[in-house]
Parts: C-alpha cells; structure tokens; sequence
C-alpha cells in the first residue's frame, strides 16, 4: 500500500540538511555542508526544531557553524521554550492538586498527562529541548466533566467553542496556561487487551485495566494519583496524532515534532502492538515510513540520496511548511477519514457542521484584522457588533465554498505536476 500523500518534488536545501542532521542526528556529527545562518534559524524555528537543536548541540558548537548571532537565537528559543516547559508543569501540578482535592466519592480523580507533559514528566525531555503551549491530562471518562468543573471553579475559564469527541474545551487561566482535559485517547484502540471493542479509542479506565499507566515520579511533588502511559502507549499516541489527526493539516502542527517525540521515546517503543493499536488511522505503510524516516534521520543520513517511502514522507513533512500550494491542496484532508468513534457519516457531517457552525473566539481567529488600504477602509476582522459576528456566520458557508475551490485548484495543479517555488 502507498502512502497517501503525493508531495511535489523539493530540493533539500543546505539549511534543511544542516537542520535535520542537528536535530536528530549524532550530536558528533560533522555538518554535512555550509548552512546560512540566518536561514539556518529561520527554518528551524519554522519547523518548532531550534530549542531542541539547541539542547542537543550547545551554544559553542552552533556558534562554530552559524556564528555567534545565530547562535544566540537557538538559545534563546531554548530558554523561552525551559520558561514555558516550566510554567506549564507548575499548571499540571496545580491540576493534580485539584483533581486529588475533589469531594465527592470516590475521592480524587486520577490522572494520566499524556503529550508534552507525559513526556516532561517521565523524565524524557533534554531542558528546554521542546516547545509546548498547553497540558494535556486524562481523566476517568466518567469524572472528566466533573474535573472540568472544579478546574473551572478554581478560576480556569473554557474555550468559547466546544469540545471535541475526546476532549472538553480548553480551559485557560491568566497564570497558569491551557490545560485539556481528555475523555480518551483518538485513534489508540487497545483491541482485545480489554473489556472494549477495536472500534472505540482507549479510555483511562480502559489503560488501567491493562496496566499501561506508570506512576509519576514522586519528585515532581504532585498531588494525588498522577501516571502517564507506558512509552509503547506514547509512541502510538505521538503517531496517530501526527499522520492520524495532523497529517494532512501541517500548519497546524509540525510533524518534526513527532520525529522528535518517537525518538525521545527511543526506537523499542514504536512496536509491533503499538503499530497496531492505531493501524486503523495510520496504515500500515505509513507506519513503516515513520520508522525508516526516524531510523534514518538517527543515523545521520543525508536525504538527498534517498528513495522509497521515507523519502516521500519527508518530502511530505517539508513541503507542509515550505509550498503554499501543496499546503492548501493539503486542507481537502477535511473530506478524509479523521480518528473517530463515530460513524464515517456522522463523522463527515460533524466535520462540516464545525467548519460552518463558529463561536466568536473561532471568528476571530480564522478572520484576523488586516491593514487598511487607501483610501480610507475599515480593515477586516473582529467585529465591531454582534450583527457583525452574523453577518460572519451567515457568511461562511459561501467562504467556505470559495476556500474549497481554491485548495480544489491547488490539488488540481499538484497532480498535473508541476515545479515548486525554491
């Protein structure tokens, strides 16, 4: 089976090849050619890479090979990236405290942190070697609305838009950051290790049952009942996320991150039971793709010279960030199959109800305000009433309509072929 993407031929450039040998190769290494450093920097902030390029080559060495002004901007993204890291453990802690203080029977909530604070937490992160913009924490599917609640009742505030099928809305606090409760993990499906079926995600209670949560070091001081998954349920979780839920959406998330992820959790983890955990989301050749990309990137290889599936797959991750074309063309993946428990049909009509059905903060967002043009215009964006945030909503299926033809003509000149910009 091929993978599903079809990405357009792109050169490997000098600061890519310097950037990729740097983040995942031998920290010994020898640098395989000259990189300009400011594009060095730029490419590798692009691609959420530079703290962890950062954490593993040191200020000397890139220093030697970028320069000293280069330099101090990888370490300045890996001390914002630490300032953060460390912000949003002090969030997590938090949490854990009131998971632990909750009242009704019976007490406390356990807790299982999955993401960046998993892998914080199990010790497997360099300092400051990785960025992060929330805590992402499990709840028992029964008691996770219930955690929401008495997150909310300490001064976090939910998201002004919903939930998702496995999580709540986003609750943030001016201090502390963004926190996600989930009921379950999308995509991890557990088949006959317990009570569930193959066709539902695993839950909590669902890891639990077949010891795939390992307590949390005490060091951290958190309160309560705190684990994360096992690394084979991390490393499942990291692919689907990726390719699964992300793979054809790049500028939402850089799928450097999930090379960064599986090999922080080392080559064992990515097993053949964790591969089939999410073979539903992820086919089998993507899969494989993953791990000869990860395994190949480890080893220090230069990708000019490659060939096959990993070879594409990369093309595919460079070229999310890097062609504009191909990244609209990329935005039909909305059609595409998405980790779900519901039906394909249901699932679809979701999808294009949440496209079309926005809160004011998803307004705000998607329409942000641009400069005014001359001679005088009233610039674009938040609205100034709310019959402003109708005509938005009113609006949007034919935005939407026009945005679809757009990516349609971008997919359509992808698959006559065609030469992508340098």
């Amino acid at each position: 089976m091929s993978l599903r993407f079809r990405p357009p031929r792109l050169a490997v450039s000098p600061e890519a090849r310097w950037m990729l040998l740097r983040a995942f190769g031998p920290v010994a290494a020898p640098a395989a050619a000259p990189a300009e450093p400011a594009a060095a920097l730029a490419l590798a902030r692009r691609f959420e890479v530079s703290a962890r390029i950062a954490a593993r080559q040191g200020r000397e060495r890139l220093a030697a090979e970028l320069g000293a002004a280069a330099a101090a901007g990888f370490v300045r993204d890996r001390v914002a990236a630490a300032a953060v890291s460390m912000r949003l453990m002090a969030a997590a802690g938090q949490v854990a405290m009131i998971a632990a203080t909750a009242a009704t029977a019976p007490p406390g909530i356990p807790l299982a942190f999955l993401k960046f604070a998993g892998l914080e937490g199990a010790g497997l992160l360099a300092a400051g070697s990785r960025g992060a913009c929330d805590v992402d924490v499990l709840a028992p599917a029964g008691r996770a609305e219930e955690l929401w609640r008495a997150l909310a009742a300490a001064g976090w505030r939910g998201a002004d838009h919903p939930g998702y099928e496995h999580q709540l809305p986003a609750l943030s606090h001016p201090e502390r950051g963004v926190v996600e409760v989930h009921r379950l993990v999308p995509g991890l499906r557990l088949d006959g290790l317990v009570s569930g079926t193959s066709a539902t995600s695993a839950t909590w209670e669902d890891l639990e049952r077949a010891g795939l949560l390992v307590p949390l070091p005490a060091s951290l001081g958190l309160a309560g009942r705190c684990t994360a998954p096992v690394p084979e349920v991390q490393a499942a979780h990291v692919l689907v996320h990726g390719l699964g839920q992300h793979g054809f959406f790049p500028s939402s998330y850089s799928l450097l991150k999930m090379v960064a992820d599986l090999l922080d959790l080392g080559a064992e983890a990515l097993t053949p039971r964790a591969l089939g955990w999410v073979a539903r989301d992820v086919p089998p050749a993507e899969a494989e793709a993953v791990r000869r990309l990860c395994s190949r990137l480890a080893a220090g290889e230069d990708p000019g010279a490659w060939s096959g599936s990993e070879e594409t797959l990369l093309r595919h991750v460079l070229a999310g960030r890097l062609d504009a074309d191909y990244a609209q063309a990329l935005r039909l993946g909305l059609f595409r199959p998405q980790p779900s428990d519901r039906p394909p049909a249901v699932r679809l009509a979701r999808a294009v109800w949440d496209a079309v059905a926005l809160s004011d903060a998803q307004i705000d967002a998607i329409y942000p305000p641009k400069p005014p043009k001359p001679p005088k215009r009233r610039p674009s964006g938040r609205p100034r009433t709310r019959l402003g945030y109708l005509g938005r909503r009113l609006a949007r299926p034919f935005d939407l309509l026009l945005r679809l033809g757009i990516y349609g003509t971008r997919w359509l000149k992808l698959r006559a072929g065609y030469t992508p910009p340098p």
